[in-house]
């Protein structure tokens, strides 16, 4: 079973931010898609390990649990949902294709995760495991910013504004 690059961290993101937006400043953002199809759905992240997998989102990084079966959870931040699938299920989905996790592949993507501070977020998984490749860091973009992986190798950063 192979691991190809993924897509999903890039439409998570956009997926995510999108919510996190309402009214006018979607306008200001230029993500207002009148000519879209239709609108984004939760993102979906293949994982390996389904239990190691949830038991780090919502344990570690203290997600809600919205259902689980065999091969799936759903998780909630907020009302936001991304849902967790088997490679396995993920292979039955997409006949055909080589699926895999990022895990050991080149970065293509990230979720990012508003808080209010970094520092205090930061401090607050490390405690509890989460082990950060990128420290917290003012960026020129006006956001601090901190970085780590989940056990399949997708990447996430938590952030603030600094302005």
């Amino acid at each position: 079973m192979g691991r190809p690059e993924t897509y999903v961290a890039f439409v998570a993101l956009l997926w995510i931010h999108k919510q996190s937006l309402r009214g006018d400043e979607l306008d200001q953002w230029g993500l207002m898609m009148s000519n879209a199809i239709a609108e984004f759905g939760p993102p979906v992240l293949f994982v390996e390990d389904l239990g190691r997998a949830k038991a780090f989102y919502v344990d570690t990084l203290g997600f809600t649990l919205g259902f689980e079966d065999e091969t799936s959870v759903g998780l909630l931040m907020g009302e936001d949902m991304f849902l967790l699938v088997t490679v396995g299920s993920a292979t039955d989905m997409l006949p055909g294709e080589e699926v895999g996790t990022s895990l050991g592949q080149r970065s293509v993507g990230l979720f990012n995760i508003f808080v209010e501070n970094v520092d205090e977020a930061f401090e607050g998984l490390k405690s509890r495991g989460v082990v950060f490749f990128i420290e917290p860091m003012d960026r020129s973009w006006g956001r601090r910013t901190a970085h780590f992986k989940d056990p399949d190798g997708v990447i996430w950063e938590i952030s603030q504004s600094i302005e």
